[in-house]
């Protein structure tokens, strides 16, 4: 069962650095993260955009820089709340 906590979703803004979302995805096995990578893959083919990925056996983390905000945002993309429902209990 994948598990999403509220301090692992990180919303970082300086002058210095640009915004990043950084979002971890914790999962009970590999079956379970292996099923959102591929959903996930899925969802960047069809919106056209690839986040920076980092992941394990059990955990996934997503990166979006201000360039893929500014991206996503200039389509009205969804792509971070269909993200968030893939990994949602019962989907994966």
């Amino acid at each position: 069962m994948m598990q999403a906590r509220d301090s692992d979703t990180d919303v970082t803004t300086s002058e210095a650095r640009k915004p990043v979302l950084n979002r971890r995805f914790d999962f009970g096995n590999y079956a379970e993260a292996r099923s959102f990578l591929d959903k996930l893959a899925e969802l960047s083919r069809r919106e056209d955009y690839y986040p920076n990925l980092s992941f394990g056996r059990t955990y996934v983390i997503v990166s979006i820089d201000a360039v893929g905000w500014a991206a996503l945002a200039s389509r009205e993309s969804a792509f971070i709340s269909e993200m968030e429902a893939l990994a949602a209990p019962g989907k994966i």
